[in-house]
């Protein structure tokens, strides 16, 4: 019985280079849409060390190894900073504030919240509107480090909490709240609002 490679084979490389030159004109048209955003402008880090950044409980800290314990209940969601344009990084002094003291504005405007324990569906809103999840660009774990409440964790440390980071690009000034439910027992919401400036 004679087997014949050369048509299959024939046929395989003719696919493989057909493909390559219509991906190639269809890349090159002028039909391709509106140019795509490239992505966030950079903003200056987020530091750990503001008021809220002192830990009440450290019990959950770890510095060697993993902890078999489950998921901390939520306890704590505040707004940390509020960033702009104008202003840079304003950190929150207490938990609850209600608004802030800079008048934020320009073209850049991000939202970071804190969230103590483990939650499953962050909400936010600007200005009574529902933010899309995307506005959510970037969350950072939480570690007890010492007496701080440090991100983003150091390696060997257990996660506590989040820092969620929302962009509100385009927005001048309004109200920002926020809402989380834990994921665990008590399986309570938690709700923070501030009005920014």
């Amino acid at each position: 019985m004679k087997k014949q490679f050369g048509l299959p084979l024939l046929l395989s490389l003719s696919a493989i280079f057909s493909h390559a030159g219509y991906s190639q004109t269809i890349n090159n048209t002028d039909e391709a849409g509106p140019p795509i955003e490239l992505g966030l402008t950079a903003f200056e880090p987020l530091e750990s060390n503001s008021p809220l950044s002192v830990a009440r409980d450290t019990s959950r800290a770890s510095t060697s190894g993993a902890l078999r314990a489950p998921a901390p209940a939520l306890s704590r969601v505040t707004v940390y900073a509020v960033g702009s344009s104008n202003c840079g990084w304003e950190y929150m002094t207490s938990i609850g504030q209600s608004s802030t003291t800079c008048d934020h504005g320009g073209a850049q405007l991000r939202v970071a919240v804190q969230e103590i324990g483990y939650g499953n569906n962050p909400v936010a809103w600007m200005n009574a509107g529902i933010l899309p999840r995307s506005a959510n660009y970037q969350t950072d774990g939480i570690c007890i480090v010492g007496n701080q409440y440090t991100f983003p964790c150091p390696a060997g440390y257990t996660v506590v909490g989040w820092i969620h980071y929302y962009n509100l690009d385009g927005t001048d000034n309004g109200q920002f709240k926020f809402q989380d439910t834990s994921t665990n027992a008590p399986r309570n919401t938690l709700f923070t609002q501030t009005y920014i400036k």
